[in-house]
C-alpha cells in the first residue's frame, strides 16, 4: 500500500472518518431529515443516441444515496446539514488541527481549500478551511459507502486518490474526447498509433461525463451526450500547482492529435463530425465521485462540431460509420502524421469547411486546401489551370473522368473568384452528373477525394511529380 503524501493529515483523518461515518449511520436509521443526492441515470432516445444528462433535480428520492458531504455542519454553517461537528469529537478535533496546519503553510492551505485565500480576515479563512475539510471527510465516507469499503486499507486507498488530486504538482490520466454525433460500427478499441486509440463509451462513462442542462451555455448537453466512442490519448499530463486554476479554469491543452483523428475520420467516411467535450480519466487520483461511478475530470467544452448538430441532431437517425471506412482511419492517420506541412494544412482547411455554415467561408477553406495540395512552391501563372490538371491526373487513378474533374475544379475556382471580387450569387450551383450541388459542397468534396488519394497511395505524390506524370502521358501519346 502506498504511503500518504501528508502523513499527519491522514493520521487525523482516519479516526474522523470512522467516527463521522458511525454517527451518520445512526442518524440515517432515525426518522430525521437526511440529505440525499440524485445519481445520473443512463438514458437514450428512440433513435438510439445517448441523451444522458447530469441529474440536476434539487429533490432526491428518499432511497437515493446519502449526500455525505452535506451531513455535517461546520463553523461556517452547514445549511441543511443535520449533524453539527461538535457532536463528533474526532471530526471536530481533526478539523481544528487541519486549520492550524493550513494557517501556517500556504501550499497546504491552497491544496485543502479552494476558496479560503479569497476570504477577508483570519477567522473567515479558518472557517472556510474547516468547511472544505469537513466536506473532504464526507467525500471519503460517500465513496466508501458506495463501493463497500470498510477496512483501514480500503479507506486509505480512497484517501490517497483525493490527497493526490490536491497535493501532487502534476497529474496523469487518459485524455478522452467523445466524437460528437458520429456513430461507429466498432465494438472494441481501435489502435491508431502508440498511445492513441478510439474506444467505445460504456454506460458508466456516459453517466460520469454527463453535462448539465441547467448550467450549459453555448454547448448543448445533448450534443455532448450523443457520442458512441471517444478518441483516447494515454499518459496525458496536467499541471496541478494551482488547484483553484485547475478546477475552475479551462487549461490550454494540445489537441493536435485529436484534431488529426477527426480529420481522418471525415476523410474516410465523408461524415460531418467533431467534438464538444474533453475529459480526463485519472490515474490514481480523483477530485470526487458520483456515488460508485468512475472518477472523471472535465477539462473543458468545445464547439468544434457543425452548427447543425445543435438543431436537434440527436433526434435524427443514427447511421453507423461502417467497419470498412473505420479501418481506413489508422492508415490515414499514419499518412497524415508523416505528411509535409502543405498536406496538414489541406486537412485542417477541409475540416474547417465542414464546420462552416457560410458559403463564402466554406468555399475559401476548401479552395485554400486544394491549393495547398496542388500548387508547387514555384507556381506563379495559370494557377487554376495547373491545379485542375493535377487534380484530374490524381483522381483519374481512382476511376474519375479527368475531363470532369478538370471542369469541376475550374467551376469551383470561378465561384471562389466571384466571392473574392464580390460577385458571388447567394446560391451558386455546379452540375455533377444528373444533379446540381452547391459550389462550396463540391469544393469540399473534391478536397476530401484528393486527401484520400494522397494519404492512401503507395508513393505519395507532390505537385512536381504530378507535372512529370502529365508530361510522361503526353510523351506516350506522341
Amino acid at each position: 500500500m502506498k504511503q500518504p503524501m501528508q502523513p499527519e493529515l491522514w493520521a487525523v483523518t482516519l479516526p474522523a472518518v470512522r467516527a463521522a461515518r458511525a454517527r451518520g449511520l445512526l442518524h440515517i436509521e432515525s426518522d430525521k431529515y437526511t440529505p440525499r443526492r440524485n445519481v445520473t441515470k443512463f438514458e437514450s432516445n428512440a433513435v438510439g443516441w445517448s441523451t444522458t444528462t447530469r441529474a440536476d433535480s434539487f429533490f432526491a428520492a428518499s432511497d437515493a444515496p446519502v449526500q455525505w458531504d452535506n451531513m455535517f455542519s461546520s463553523s461556517l454553517g452547514g445549511g441543511s446539514a443535520p449533524i453539527p461537528i461538535c457532536e463528533v469529537p474526532e471530526l471536530e478535533s481533526a478539523a481544528k488541527r487541519v486549520v492550524e496546519i493550513a494557517m501556517g503553510d500556504q501550499r497546504f492551505e491552497q491544496s485543502i481549500s479552494l476558496l479560503s485565500r479569497g476570504e477577508p480576515g483570519s477567522q473567515r479563512r479558518r472557517d472556510q478551511i474547516e468547511f472544505e475539510y469537513v466536506r473532504f471527510i464526507g467525500d471519503i465516507i460517500a465513496r466508501s459507502e458506495a463501493v463497500g469499503a470498510s477496512s483501514d486499507d480500503d479507506l486509505l486507498a480512497i484517501y490517497l486518490l483525493l490527497e493526490k488530486a490536491r497535493f501532487a504538482e502534476e497529474l496523469k490520466g487518459d485524455l478522452l474526447v467523445p466524437i460528437a454525433l458520429t456513430a461507429l460500427d466498432l465494438d472494441q478499441s481501435l489502435k491508431l498509433a502508440d498511445g492513441l486509440w478510439i474506444e467505445p463509451l460504456d454506460e458508466d462513462m456516459q453517466r460520469a461525463r454527463a453535462a448539465s442542462t441547467l448550467y450549459s451555455e453555448r454547448i448543448s448537453a445533448f450534443v455532448i451526450a450523443a457520442a458512441t466512442h471517444a478518441i483516447v490519448q494515454e499518459d496525458f499530463k496536467i499541471h496541478n500547482r494551482n488547484l483553484f486554476n485547475r478546477r475552475f479554469r479551462t487549461p490550454e491543452i494540445d489537441l493536435t492529435q485529436v484534431d488529426r483523428v477527426i480529420q481522418c475520420l471525415h476523410i474516410a467516411s465523408q461524415r460531418d463530425t467533431g467534438y464538444a467535450q474533453a475529459i480526463m480519466r485519472p490515474f490514481d487520483w480523483a477530485d470526487d465521485w458520483m456515488h460508485d461511478l468512475p472518477a472523471v475530470w472535465e477539462i473543458g467544452q468545445y464547439h468544434r462540431y457543425p452548427d447543425d448538430f445543435d438543431n436537434g441532431g440527436w433526434n435524427r437517425e443514427k447511421v453507423l460509420v461502417p467497419k470498412a471506412e473505420i479501418e481506413l482511419v489508422p492508415r490515414l492517420f499514419a499518412g497524415l502524421s508523416d505528411a509535409p506541412p502543405n498536406v496538414g494544412l489541406a486537412a485542417r482547411r477541409m475540416i474547417r469547411a465542414v464546420l462552416r455554415t457560410d458559403d463564402e467561408d466554406k468555399t475559401l477553406d476548401a479552395t485554400i486546401g486544394i491549393e495547398a495540395l496542388m500548387l508547387g512552391n514555384r507556381d506563379r501563372d495559370e494557377l487554376t489551370h495547373r491545379m485542375a490538371q493535377r487534380a484530374a491526373a490524381v483522381l483519374s487513378s481512382d476511376g474519375y473522368k479527368p475531363a470532369e474533374i478538370y471542369r469541376l475544379i475550374k467551376k469551383v475556382y470561378e465561384h471562389r473568384s466571384a466571392i473574392v471580387h464580390g460577385r458571388a450569387s447567394k446560391r451558386s450551383e455546379i452540375q455533377v452528373g444528373e444533379y446540381s450541388h452547391p459550389a462550396q459542397d463540391v469544393g469540399a468534396m473534391l478536397l476530401r477525394l484528393l486527401l484520400v488519394n494522397r494519404l492512401l497511395t503507395g508513393t505519395p505524390w507532390t505537385p512536381e511529380s504530378l507535372d512529370a506524370q502529365i508530361l510522361n502521358a503526353l510523351t506516350r501519346a506522341d
